[in-house]
């Protein structure tokens, strides 16, 4: 049996559905934002919008990483999927879309000021196409077979580690609109 089918497990499905939806309101802020809105620089502990980019790209390709090493052990392990059910809600107890919700990022995941926001969303969109490519190439496979441990989150699966790359990206996609409309 084949890991790949002509349309993607209904996880599989659910998990891209949310990466494109986060994806795109990420987007469609940073299209309305000005080019002094984008560049302007952090107060105090802030992030400016381009490290923000530089972060969610560092989180995005590391657990893309780890996504494609979960799918991977699930080829090994011959495990597919028998559950259809959603796991959209799997991670709410974390509150993570909470951007007032102070979370320090990890040292190996912080912004070093090395991109523009031209340059981070170019790279976004290249990471992003080699996670979509890894999932659909691992759709029917039990991606919940081996869980990896998550700084605050504790141990996630391969479902629950794409799912937190569509929920963290919505939580800097409102720290980017809290950053350039703080009265809103």
């Amino acid at each position: 049996m084949a890991a790949t089918t002509a349309a993607p497990h209904p996880r599989i499905a659910e998990l891209l559905s949310e990466l494109e939806q986060s994806r795109r309101d990420l987007l469609e802020t940073l299209d309305g934002l000005t080019p002094v809105q984008r560049d302007a620089a952090p107060s105090g502990e802030d992030w400016s919008v381009a490290q923000i980019l530089e972060h969610l790209c560092m989180v995005e390709d590391g657990g893309g990483r780890l996504i494609s090493k979960v799918i991977k052990q699930a080829q090994e392990l011959g495990a597919y999927e028998n559950d259809a059910g959603s796991i959209v809600g799997s991670l709410d107890r974390f509150d993570i879309r909470n951007p007032t919700r102070r979370l320090d990022a990890p040292e190996q995941v912080r912004p070093i000021n090395g991109m523009t926001v031209s340059q981070a969303i170019e790279r976004l969109h290249a990471i992003r196409e080699r996670l979509v490519t890894a999932l659909l190439a691992g759709s029917g496979l039990a991606l919940s077979v081996t869980t990896y441990p998550h700084p605050f989150c504790g141990p996630l699966n391969g479902y629950q580690w794409t799912l937190l790359i569509a929920l963290h990206e919505r939580r800097h996609t409102a720290q980017i609109r809290r950053i350039v409309y703080p009265a809103s």
